[in-house]
């Protein structure tokens, strides 16, 4: 009796499972006949070959499965699928490949040889079929690049951040970030990669979302590189930070005014460029921090800040 309320229970949580329809459904794995790789700016994804409204927007770096082939009009065409980081759907779409570098299937590995090397619960036929991986290349100035992977399923208790390094012609799990479960929903919500350091060593910068409270969230960017066995932090920053879950007794603005983000009654809200400094580029927070308090929602006071974050020779100095 005890084991039958305990598989009636797991069935109810289940089915409340956002992604409970597709969980019995296992398919085939299907593969694509070639990879596409963004190199150093964004391409546009249409809904169909020749569109002019875009529905997505791959970020540099992304490596992309490619399906088919058709010419419009003069351009040839790629049909794509690849998964929004924001949303964590899938999105089927047409790219310019004029505007991409095509390689050949064989120069990396299928999904399904990628979860069978990270192995555990990847091995099971269940998990694996309702796992998704959306991949990136970082160059490597003294080694081929890097296949850095976002993996995500709902029956794994965390996403993980994974990157598989070349070694003898194979590639192999290397450093990996790992998501708790209670931040799958948020986990990354974009990626794209950079030489910020003008070293030949590509950086990886993401977007996390993160929630501290149930009026406490937001998000932040981080910067980090791979260095040997780790994926080393570089610069991280919140764009976003809304903490309305408490106010100070009395509001007291403080110096330096980067101080005040994520203070309790404060909205923030900014953008991160990167400027030229010699060969590095360094991040350029600009944005602005707003002065809330009980019942009104309307801020009492704006601050506007930016701050650039030079390099130190280790790191991008703080923001805070």
């Amino acid at each position: 009796m005890q084991h039958t309320r305990r598989l009636f229970a797991f069935l109810i949580l289940l089915s409340l499972h956002p992604d409970f329809r597709t969980l019995g459904k296992d398919t085939p794995e299907k593969t694509p006949a070639g990879w596409g790789y963004v190199r150093g700016h964004n391409v546009e994804v249409a809904p169909r070959p020749g569109a002019r409204k875009a529905d997505f927007v791959l970020r540099p770096g992304a490596l992309v499965g490619l399906w088919k082939w058709q010419n419009k009009q003069g351009t040839r065409w790629a049909q794509i699928h690849v998964v929004n980081l924001e949303n964590s759907k899938p999105v089927d779409g047409w790219v310019d490949t004029s505007l991409i570098e095509e390689l050949p299937f064989d120069k990396f590995p299928s999904d399904a040889e990628l979860k069978r090397v990270m192995g555990g619960d990847f091995l099971d036929d269940s998990t694996a079929s309702h796992t998704q991986i959306t991949r990136f290349l970082v160059q490597q100035r003294n080694a081929g690049p890097a296949l850095v992977c976002f993996v995500t399923s709902p029956l794994v208790t965390s996403a993980r951040l994974v990157a598989f390094l070349s070694d003898a012609g194979k590639y192999v799990p290397g450093p990996a970030v790992e998501f708790p479960a209670a931040e799958i929903n948020a986990g990354i919500s974009s990626l794209e990669v950079r030489d910020l350091l003008g070293d030949g060593n590509e950086c990886l910068i993401t977007r996390e979302p993160f929630r501290l409270g149930p009026e406490t969230r937001g998000v932040n960017e981080v910067i980090r590189r791979i260095e040997g066995s780790t994926f080393r932090t570089l610069w991280k920053a919140s764009v976003e930070f809304r903490n309305l879950d408490a106010y100070p007794a009395r509001r007291v603005a403080l110096q330096p005014p980067e101080k005040n983000i994520g203070q309790p009654g404060t909205v923030t809200k900014a953008e991160v460029t990167f400027r030229k400094n010699g060969n590095i580029d360094e991040p350029v927070w600009s944005g602005k921090v707003e002065f809330h308090v009980v019942g009104r929602e309307e801020a009492v006071e704006s601050v506007p800040l930016e701050k650039a974050c030079p390099w130190d020779g280790a790191k991008f100095q703080p923001l805070q």
